[in-house]
């Protein structure tokens, strides 16, 4: 089938862009005449024949094992016949390095920033972008091996073939990259390495059926955790860290407790997806990777991961505290007290809150706990009144359907705030 050529063709939509972008920018300009290649880097003439170039090499090809779901609808739209393979396609991950050659001072660094800069452009190349880069390079080398190679083909079907790729830098180590240059047997030179996500090859393998069997490759989430520097709760506006197996998928999505809305995490790696939490209620939360097709995003090409818990910590803040009345005997005084808190995130109408002060002492420390008023619709301010309070300096907490809100430490590690005190 011809998508056998996607592997040949991300290469040559790359090389293209790269051709294309030498034209149109200044900096790249300023060194001459710059050559565009996808040689193997042993094959570079360098040297005394050295000159200014880009060299872009396939060193590696890996399963894309997040490949969640292959539809119908991609089928009936990418395929070249009526008839449906009745293996899934294979997805594969493929592995650049791209290098800059240059016989002058600066002109591989020039070159380098230059093919750094194009690819973060476009992070993202759609199938309309894939296919003018196509046709762009089968007229620009009209004997080349590519453009022989897909003679007889609708480039517009090859590049809907393609579909989306997804291309994006892979930060090695040295040690990493010492291996890479030593397997090519040749010098190293200034480059960067790439992974392009993803080239789908289909099986020749068909039947008249129409019935896929598809094997979901569904993501798994095992743990719910903060970075280690973080504060020790989570809060509205903190960093979740969903740590699991096969996370990243084409579109990679998080549900929170079964709001319609789906976020966008800001991170995805295969075993760890980032978010900033968003504004919930406080409690327990609970929280579902989904993964979207690029080829639809149809609420029924969805796959969903299991559901784990976290909880929410609400973060408060004293707003007023009024002395409505003063009380006591002969041994001590207490006073009644109404005293407003205001929570973020904002409290449910039908959500439990228990406030609680716990006065800092170390000869006689004591706790207050009182139910908060119940609430006709949803606040971020409360007003609970207290009764029988001994004088002294309170920290104040609060707990929301049982999600203790956050504390401030000083630099002993003691808690600081929020607090009052009564007089």
């Amino acid at each position: 089938m011809s998508n056998a050529l996607s592997i040949a063709t991300v290469t040559a939509v790359i090389k293209n862009l790269l051709e294309n972008g030498l034209v149109s920018d200044a900096i790249a300009a300023s060194v001459g005449d710059v050559l565009v290649t996808a040689l193997p880097p042993d094959k570079v003439q360098v040297g005394s024949d050295e000159r200014a170039q880009i060299n872009l090499f396939l060193y590696h090809v890996t399963q894309n094992r997040n490949v969640d779901w292959i539809s119908q609808e991609y089928r009936n739209r990418y395929s070249t016949s009526n008839t449906y393979s009745t293996n899934p396609p294979l997805a594969l991950d493929l592995h650049y390095v791209l290098t800059a050659y240059g016989p002058k001072d600066f002109q591989a660094e020039i070159l380098l920033g230059y093919a750094m800069q194009m690819l973060h452009k476009l992070p993202t190349i759609t199938s309309n972008t894939i296919e003018n880069a196509l046709k762009n390079a089968v007229q620009t080398s009209t004997s080349g091996v590519f453009s022989q190679a897909i003679t007889g083909l609708p480039v517009s079907n090859l590049a809907l073939q393609v579909g989306q790729i997804k291309v994006s830098p892979a930060f090695l180590t040295m040690e990493e990259t010492s291996r890479i240059w030593s397997a090519l047997q040749t010098n190293y030179r200034p480059s960067a390495t790439y992974q392009v996500s993803m080239a789908l090859i289909e099986s020749d393998s068909s039947d008249k059926s129409g019935v896929l069997d598809l094997v979901l490759s569904e993501p798994i989430i095992e743990k719910v955790t903060m970075p280690a520097q973080a504060e020790a709760h989570i809060i509205v506006g903190s960093t979740l860290l969903i740590q699991g197996k096969q996370l990243r998928g084409d579109i990679t999505k998080v549900r929170l407790s079964n709001i319609d809305k789906l976020f966008t995490p800001f991170d995805v790696q295969d075993t760890q997806v980032s978010l900033q939490v968003p504004p919930l209620h406080a409690g327990v939360q609970t929280v579902q990777i989904i993964h979207q097709a690029l080829v639809s995003k149809d609420e029924h090409n969805l796959v969903e991961s299991n559901v784990m818990a976290f909880v929410l910590h609400p973060k408060i803040t004293v707003e007023t505290l009024h002395v409505t009345s003063l009380q006591g005997n002969d041994e001590e005084d207490l006073r009644s007290i109404d005293i407003s808190v205001k929570f973020s995130p904002k409290i449910g109408k039908d959500q439990r809150v228990i406030l609680q002060l716990n006065r800092i002492s170390n000869n006689e420390p004591v706790t207050y706990s009182c139910l908060a008023p119940a609430q006709t619709e949803d606040t971020d301010t409360i007003t609970v009144p207290l009764k029988n309070i001994r004088l002294g300096e309170y920290l104040v907490r609060a707990k929301v359907d049982g999600a203790e809100s956050a504390k401030s430490k000083n630099q002993s590690g003691e808690y600081e705030s929020p607090r009052i005190t009564i007089k």
